[in-house]
């Protein structure tokens, strides 16, 4: 296949995935010939007749293949973008989706005023959303924790990417037991797939999330249990809390806070949806005192 040119290669394996069902067959095929070759885009488009040469036509076939298997671009290429930044991955984070982005904006929205916040990230994976608000955010820092060693060794190359490393810590932890001063800001995505879900899950993320970063015990609500009843030790009075959640758990997490002392209602508190419209973030309030 070393003789095809670009635009032959892209069309060829965009029918092979279309053939296997890929849900995004031109796209993903797209993504992978840049990796396969180095190029971009635009390259890719400007440079349309060119051949692709055989170690790249043997790359590109792996590329496929893989994907053909059921492994997802992103842990193909090892790498997900996230609120314009490139994160790298590995076995022991999370696949950062952009529907998480929700919490990035969703914290951002309502900092207005806050200028040096501190921020803590509870099972902080890839780093994705703490490093993403400290790039926004020039005058933040936070500290992200992790019960993996691989997902902390992730976050810290992450934020030395993004150019935030100064102002990020990231620790070994579960949860929230790392001692450290109380925050301005709580984030978190954790866990919230009900355990007797996760055979149902779709084969990318079934084989290849961390199932410790899925499992959200038998109803899918016990981290938020762990993170509401650490609120007082962890958040300021009145400390921002936002949590992702499942489309069908609002109502159940605004009660575990609730019943904690956090503020779940009020302008700017609630259930914030996602682009798609589907309930994605809880905002909450930390108690007054």
């Amino acid at each position: 296949m070393g003789d095809q040119s670009l635009t032959a290669a892209l069309a060829r394996g965009g029918h092979r995935l279309a053939g296997g069902s890929i849900p995004t067959p031109m796209l993903d095929a797209r993504l992978l010939l840049q990796a396969a070759t180095g190029l971009s885009h635009e390259q890719v488009v400007m440079r349309g007749g060119d051949p692709l040469v055989a170690p790249d036509a043997r790359r590109f076939d792996a590329y496929l293949a893989a994907r053909l298997a059921g492994r997802p671009v992103s842990r193909i290429l090892g790498r997900r973008e996230f609120w314009g930044l490139s994160f790298g991955l590995n076995a022991d984070t999370l696949d950062p989706r952009p529907d998480t982005e929700t919490i990035v904006s969703a914290v951002l929205a309502r900092l207005a005023g806050t200028a040096r916040p501190f921020i803590r990230d509870l099972g902080t994976g890839s780093g994705a959303i703490l490093v993403a608000l400290l790039h926004a955010l020039p005058g933040a820092r936070g500290l992200g924790t992790d019960i993996s060693y691989g997902a902390v060794a992730a976050a810290r190359r992450n934020a030395r990417a993004a150019g935030v490393a100064r102002r990020a810590a990231f620790a070994l932890s579960d949860w929230g037991r790392v001692p450290a001063r109380r925050a301005d800001v709580i984030v978190s995505n954790p866990p919230y797939i009900a355990r007797p879900a996760l055979l149902g899950l779709m084969r990318e993320v079934r084989g290849h999330d961390p199932a410790r970063a899925l499992d959200g015990g038998p109803d899918g609500l016990a981290p938020y249990r762990r993170i509401a009843g650490e609120m007082h030790r962890l958040a300021m009075p009145r400390a921002l809390l936002a949590v992702e959640i499942g489309s069908t758990q609002g109502d159940d997490v605004q009660r575990i806070f609730a019943r904690a002392g956090a503020h779940v209602r009020g302008a700017g508190l609630g259930i914030v949806n996602d682009l798609a419209g589907r309930p994605r973030v809880m905002v909450a309030r930390a108690p007054h005192r």
